[in-house]
């Protein structure tokens, strides 16, 4: 074999060697990018999940946390194109349609527990109800749900916005009262009372609140309808007959500032 014969021959090896490295660092390339893309998807999916099983409690309808898990499987359907392989995400896909089942079922027995202990939980869950609004509006854009649902649900989101925050300083009043904090206890009812005032909310039973809210500032009643407040694990005892008188308006006023 001649010099350009083997001069030839070690360029076309190390022409195939570059293109076999490059091969190499192209599919490693890859393989990182889809990693990449799978952590990004399964952060997005864990925080979505929590999302349905927060709304589930918060709103009265289980339409809105149905919408969300759909979006679940959406991007579980995604990550299982990008890697068939992973036997997790289809045990994953599982869970979410068997969930999806169950949101479906709008007479299933459940309880609402829009009752937060604090100022920060309060904040919390009315962060989440607007992340609930983020993905409805995605979900619309996309063109999985029609103008009127995307509004509806816009509408049943926003009352469980208003409810988080009355009904957690109406049971903090219920709790106050039932020690015997009578200063605390209206202050609470007040400041759940001109919330509800202060609202734009049409669905109607934020002036049957502001009513009844008003019986129990002037001791006509002790806790709200449950219809309208099903978290009444704090109401205070209805064959208590002791009544208070309501604090002067500047006991009052301090007692709401704190």
């Amino acid at each position: 074999m001649t010099a350009l014969a083997y001069l030839v021959l070690f360029c076309i090896i190390a022409i195939g060697s570059l293109i076999a490295v490059s091969v190499a660092n192209e599919r490693e390339r890859r393989t990182r990018l889809i990693r990449r893309k799978l952590k990004d998807l399964k952060r997005k999916v864990d925080e979505l999940e929590e999302l349905v099983i927060e709304v589930d409690l918060l709103v009265e309808s289980r339409a809105i946390a149905k919408i969300i898990n759909d979006e679940i499987i959406d991007m579980l359907q995604a990550m299982i194109k990008l890697d068939p392989s992973a036997t997790y995400l289809h045990a994953n896909l599982g869970n979410a349609e068997k969930r999806s089942e169950e949101l479906s079922n709008e007479s299933q027995e459940r309880t609402l527990s829009r009752l937060r202990e604090s100022d920060s939980q309060i904040a919390r869950a009315q962060h989440l109800l607007n992340e609930a609004g983020r993905v409805l509006k995605h979900q619309h854009a996309i063109g999985n749900i029609s103008l009127e649902e995307n509004n509806l649900f816009i509408t049943q989101l926003s009352w469980s916005y208003l409810m988080v925050d009355v009904v957690s300083h109406i049971a903090q009043g219920h709790k106050a009262l039932n020690r015997s904090d009578i200063l605390t206890a209206h202050a609470f009812y007040k400041r759940a009372q001109q919330t509800l005032s202060q609202s734009a909310h049409s669905d109607h039973r934020r002036h049957r609140m502001i009513k009844e809210l008003g019986e129990i500032l002037s001791n006509r009643r002790k806790s709200l309808s449950t219809d309208l407040m099903p978290e009444t694990h704090f109401n205070p005892d209805e064959s208590d007959t002791t009544t208070y008188t309501p604090p002067p308006p500047e006991q009052d006023a301090q007692a709401a500032a704190k």
